[in-house]
């Protein structure tokens, strides 16, 4: 039988694009990887015995967002956080995460695995904020349908492809709520309650979905992106419907 524990060393050890923190079950961190080390700056004698909200940005301190996932992680048995890191040089880096709870016989801890995605968010805030880069965008998609929407979810844009997949003659005008669009399937409750969801809570949506009539049903696949301008405070949620 494979020993997990020498298993879990090998990555710990061994991972070269995941940063890992093994913390206490009060968010004391004990231990961090040389991915980390290597990605943030902080090595384990810089960190060991501190609280890993010292790695957060002073606002995400004030509304207390590290007491909120290690309650989260203790209470459901992992937790997924998207927000910056602060690199031991003080530079804020934006990274995704998921915290999980480990219990054994004998230790109780919480392992943090980190990723950076500080590329992919500036990225991100730079379509949000370029209107011409938006229209390339959505005119260059053919395969996919995409629809963008604000967080009182109205439309903002959409492109052919969306048109075609809902059989939709006019194009999708700015500023109208989702019954509007011309489709019953964006009458849908559960739709509806997902898109909600993704905007409030950031859980994405990744879901299987029939449309059409029930002699010839089409299965559609739709998946998000909420897209979110730090400096504005600004949530866009994209939407791509995809035929499967």
């Amino acid at each position: 039988m494979l020993d997990t524990s020498e298993f879990f060393n090998s990555i710990f050890i061994n991972a070269k694009q995941t940063a890992i923190i093994i913390m206490s079950n009060e968010g004391i961190i004990e231990q961090v990887n040389e991915s980390f080390t290597t990605a943030y700056g902080y090595t384990t004698e810089d960190l060991k015995s501190k609280h890993f909200r010292l790695l957060y940005l002073e606002k995400d301190r004030i509304i207390r967002m590290p007491e909120i996932e290690l309650n989260t992680t203790r209470r459901e048995g992992s937790s997924i956080d998207e927000n910056y890191l602060v690199h031991k040089d003080k530079t804020p880096i934006w990274v995704t995460g998921e915290s999980i709870l480990v219990k054994t016989e004998n230790i109780t801890c919480i392992v943090k695995i980190i990723h950076n995605i500080h590329a992919q968010k500036q990225l991100e805030r730079y379509l949000l904020a370029s209107s011409e880069l938006l229209d390339s965008l959505f005119d260059s998609v053919q395969q996919s349908g995409l629809l963008l929407l604000d967080t009182q979810m109205k439309t903002i844009k959409a492109n052919k492809a969306f048109q075609k997949i809902f059989d939709i003659s006019e194009p999708v005008k700015e500023g109208n709520r989702l019954q509007q669009i011309g489709h019953s399937f964006w009458n849908n409750e559960e739709i509806r309650n997902d898109i909600k969801n993704a905007i409030v809570n950031n859980a994405g949506i990744n879901k299987e979905f029939f449309i059409g009539d029930n002699s010839s049903p089409r299965r559609l696949q739709i998946t998000s992106k909420l897209i979110v301008s730090e400096e504005a405070g600004e949530k866009k949620l994209l939407l791509i419907a995809k035929e499967n």
